[in-house]
């Protein structure tokens, strides 16, 4: 079969180092946006603009194959373009180093365009929190888990109900279960069953600092490789000191994992005067792709979300309103969905998000305001 990768970076070049061997698919061309890059060759192949790639799909080709983070993208393009059949990989195959199948087709890695769930609108990432406190209590946590008890968590019956009704509208290509730290809720298992029995074609990871990792029960990992999740564990300082750990047992039960770079500073960027460029902070945000479910509503990015707290915690007269609420019977979900895959779209709560500071990253005693803030206005 004759096909293009779209993507021209490490993603694109990973998978055409699987398939250069693969007798069933020939690489024909690369695909990108970049045309600085149009006419250029990449192992022999040239790297086309997507209007070529348009031009000569039907002649040429049997179909695409999306390779750079976060290709469900340009899913929509895709389509209004008229390619009749394309496959958009999984973010976690690049970053876990995962090998596709043989066979392109039964790889679940990969969602193809005529996959029967895909009639419904597309929302590109969903984020939430299982727990609001954590164990470790980062300096400036973007989720504020420092200002949460830590038994503080998401009552199941309103995660349950809340993603029931997301998903009977959306599909969802990618969700995160999060905290706080996620894998200090006593029903975990029961979270991952359900989010599985409503997501069974999305990609669905843990994000975790994997300090707890080691103490979890055989039936935590059964359920995790049952059930096809993704473990991202962050590096911070300690966690580092159990990576070997953590991996020999994850690789003991062949759960996919992504064990993140080493975690030495975080970002703090909130200015409580209010008065940033919307448009400019979310264009340097590092959370613009992070929307987030919270009680009913779906929200830009955490801060949108969870900001209150800080204010609330500290006394400060600011509120933040906003998120978009799931259980309006009026709420049109393809625009939903094609808003939130424009990362570029500021919120209110944007002009509360200044120019990032960096700081050293270490566990919070005490947590302060200045943890956070950049700038206290006037």
């Amino acid at each position: 079969m004759n096909i293009a990768i779209w993507g021209t970076g490490v993603f694109g070049k990973y998978i055409e180092e699987q398939l250069k061997d693969n007798t069933n698919y020939l690489i024909r061309y690369f695909v990108d946006s970049n045309e600085a890059l149009w006419g250029q060759e990449i192992n022999g192949r040239e790297i086309i603009s997507p209007k070529r790639l348009q031009e000569i799909y039907a002649k040429e080709l049997d179909f695409v194959l999306v390779a750079f983070l976060n290709g469900i993208e340009i899913y929509g393009l895709l389509s209004q373009m008229n390619i009749k059949r394309f496959g958009i990989i999984w973010n976690r195959v690049l970053e876990a180093g995962m090998l596709l199948k043989a066979d392109l087709s039964e790889d679940k890695n990969i969602v193809w365009s005529n996959a029967k769930y895909l009639d419904k609108p597309v929302l590109r990432r969903l984020e939430t929190n299982i727990m609001d406190g954590c164990n470790l209590n980062c300096k400036g946590c973007s989720h504020f888990s420092n200002l949460f008890a830590q038994g503080a968590s998401v009552l199941f019956e309103i995660y349950c109900r809340d993603l029931k009704r997301i998903t009977e509208n959306v599909y969802i290509h990618r969700f995160n279960m999060l905290g706080g730290e996620a894998i200090l809720h006593p029903q975990m298992i029961e979270y991952i069953e359900y989010t599985r029995q409503l997501l069974p074609d999305s990609e669905i990871e843990i994000v975790t600092n994997g300090l707890l990792l080691p103490r979890q029960t055989e039936k935590f990992f059964l359920c995790c490789a049952e059930n096809n999740i993704t473990i991202s564990i962050s590096g911070y300082p300690p966690t580092l000191q159990l990576k070997d750990k953590i991996i020999d047992i994850l690789e003991k039960y062949q759960i996919v994992y992504i064990f993140r770079e080493d975690v030495k500073e975080f970002g703090k960027n909130i200015d409580l005067s209010g008065t940033a460029n919307p448009r400019d902070a979310v264009k340097r945000c590092r959370e613009s792709r992070c929307s987030f479910l919270r009680e009913g509503k779906i929200y830009k990015c955490p801060f949108e979300a969870l900001g209150n707290r800080l204010f609330e915690h500290f006394g400060l007269d600011i509120r933040l309103h906003g998120g978009i609420d799931i259980w309006d019977e009026n709420l049109d979900w393809s625009v939903l969905a094609e808003w939130f895959m424009k990362p570029h779209e500021p919120v209110d709560a944007c002009r509360y998000c200044g120019e990032e500071v960096k700081i050293a990253w270490e566990a919070a005693k005490e947590p302060a305001l200045e943890d956070w803030v950049v700038s206290k206005g006037v």
